[in-house]
């Protein structure tokens, strides 16, 4: 479409012919679908690209006011094309299965998608409103701030509940409860590839104590601490908004059943993780994880985030290092002075994470 490739000449981003071919039909059959012409599009944004997509947010004239529209588009390597192109259908899926599911309940609900296109392998959603649970508390943390912290508060809380909905109302699939040798085992696998990579960093004494660890504490496990459920596996205060008092969730890509801890525990740490920035304030980040929690509800097995407990010294082992392999990949793809700036971020966010690890194994 001559529109647009004209407003798309004028970006700072370029697109390669096959991307823009791609692109160029999703939004020809979103014209359609909302019966506009190529001339109703007011422009066209890209997002920084991923290694598994591309995001645009579309702008159409609609009815004398403008629709947003954002656009998944897989990116397609020869030699990941198929791997890719299933990823981008099961995020499809799993998001509208997320949203139909969230018709039927009381709570909450999730960005709702448009339709999925086979064979340019992307899929169009609506453009969610409401403020991002990341920015509510950011914008708190400020210095001299004003804003009551009653949005905060209903937004950690709303978080919570949604998560509480999305663990018993989405189907399990295959096994109800894990076990000790599959959970020892991903600190192992996980264990090896940081090891591998940082050398010197975590010797093999510390690989050896933390597996020991591992051990100990997955044996302390009650059976019920064994249970799955379906998981977010990002779920965290960047990937929920929260409007007209309730909870919108978003980011289904790597949506699947996992322990029930799993997605408790990484929002808790998710929510640590601003302890990490500049400027903080420790009082609202420890009422926001509060509130949280007291969304989520009562849970014998949760005990409010007690530290002691073991599956959350399990949880905080495994996204440790999680986070200490994701810093160093990051690390590798760093270039120029840019690059050296995040080094110097990233070196600082690995050596928290260090410090954790050889904590857990005393």
């Amino acid at each position: 479409m001559k529109q647009l490739k004209k407003i798309i000449a004028n970006k700072s981003w370029k697109l390669d012919s096959d991307t823009f071919a791609r692109l160029d039909s999703v939004v020809y059959q979103i014209l359609n679908e909302f019966s506009v012409k190529e001339l109703d599009i007011v422009d066209i944004e890209q997002f920084s690209s991923y290694f598994v997509t591309h995001v645009y947010k579309l702008t159409l004239s609609l009815n004398s006011n403008n629709k947003n529209i954002y656009i998944k588009l897989a990116y397609l390597p020869p030699e990941h094309e198929v791997r890719q192109r299933g990823r981008i259908k099961f995020e499809y899926d799993s998001t509208k299965q997320v949203f139909d599911l969230f018709l039927d309940i009381n709570y909450g609900t999730s960005v709702e998608p448009i339709a999925y296109f086979e064979e340019e392998a992307a899929f169009a959603m609506h453009e969610m409103q409401g403020d991002r649970l990341d920015n509510i508390l950011i914008e708190r943390m400020k210095p001299f701030n004003s804003k009551s912290i009653s949005l905060l508060e209903e937004s950690m809380n709303g978080a919570g509940k949604w998560l509480k909905e999305f663990q018993a109302s989405m189907p399990i699939i295959g096994n109800t409860h894990t076990n000790e040798k599959d959970l020892e085992e991903r600190i192992s696998v996980y264990l090896k590839k940081v090891s591998d990579e940082t050398g010197k960093l975590i010797d093999s004494k510390l690989v050896t104590a933390l597996e020991n660890k591992a051990h100990m504490l997955v044996s302390n496990f009650s059976e019920k601490d064994f249970e799955r459920k379906a998981k977010h596996n990002d779920y965290a205060p960047w990937n929920l908004m929260f409007h007209n008092q309730q909870i919108v969730g978003f980011d289904f890509a790597d949506c699947e059943m996992d322990s029930k801890f799993y997605d408790l525990y990484y929002f808790n740490r998710a929510l640590n993780s601003f302890k990490l920035k500049p400027i903080k304030k420790l009082s609202l980040i420890e009422l926001s994880k509060q509130c949280f929690i007291d969304g989520y509800g009562s849970d014998s097995s949760v005990n409010d985030f007690d530290v002691e407990h073991p599956t959350r010294q399990y949880f905080n082992l495994f996204f440790a290092l999680e986070r200490v392999q994701m810093l160093l990949r990051a690390r590798k793809r760093n270039v120029g002075m840019v690059g050296k700036l995040k080094t110097l971020s990233q070196r600082r966010h690995l050596n928290w994470y260090l410090k954790e690890l050889k904590a857990l194994a005393r």
